[in-house]
C-alpha cells in the first residue's frame, strides 16, 4: 500500500511540475508565418506574463523578425508600440491574417 501511495505522490508531484513549467498562454509560437505577415493585432502584457510567453519563442529572433518585414514593423509601430517592446506571438502557421503580438 506504501508504494501505491510513493507511485502516486511522484506522479502527482511531476504532473504538477510540467503544468508550472508551461505558458498560460496557447501560444504557436510560429516565427516563420513573421515572413509573409501583413499586420498583427499588438496586446499589452505584464512583466509576469512576459516571461512565460519567453518560455515559447526566443524574443530576439522574434523581433527580428518583425524588423525585417517593413509592413509588419509599420502594423507595430501604427499601434502605437516600438519593435523592442515585443516578447511573444500567438499565430497558427496557416493563416498569416491571424497574428497576435504581445508587447511589454
Amino acid at each position: 500500500m506504501r508504494t501505491i501511495k510513493a507511485f502516486a505522490v511522484a506522479a502527482l508531484l511531476a504532473t504538477s511540475a510540467g503544468a508550472a513549467m508551461a505558458s498560460p498562454f496557447q501560444v504557436d509560437s510560429s516565427v516563420q508565418v513573421l515572413d509573409e505577415a501583413r499586420y498583427a493585432t499588438v496586446l499589452t502584457v505584464n512583466p509576469s506574463e512576459a516571461r512565460s510567453l519567453a518560455i515559447d519563442v526566443d524574443t530576439a529572433s522574434l523581433q527580428q523578425k518583425i524588423k525585417n518585414n517593413p509592413a509588419l514593423a509599420r502594423t507595430v509601430q501604427d499601434q502605437g508600440f516600438q519593435i523592442d517592446q515585443i516578447v511573444g506571438l500567438d499565430a497558427n502557421g496557416v493563416d498569416s491574417a491571424a497574428i497576435t503580438l504581445y508587447a511589454l
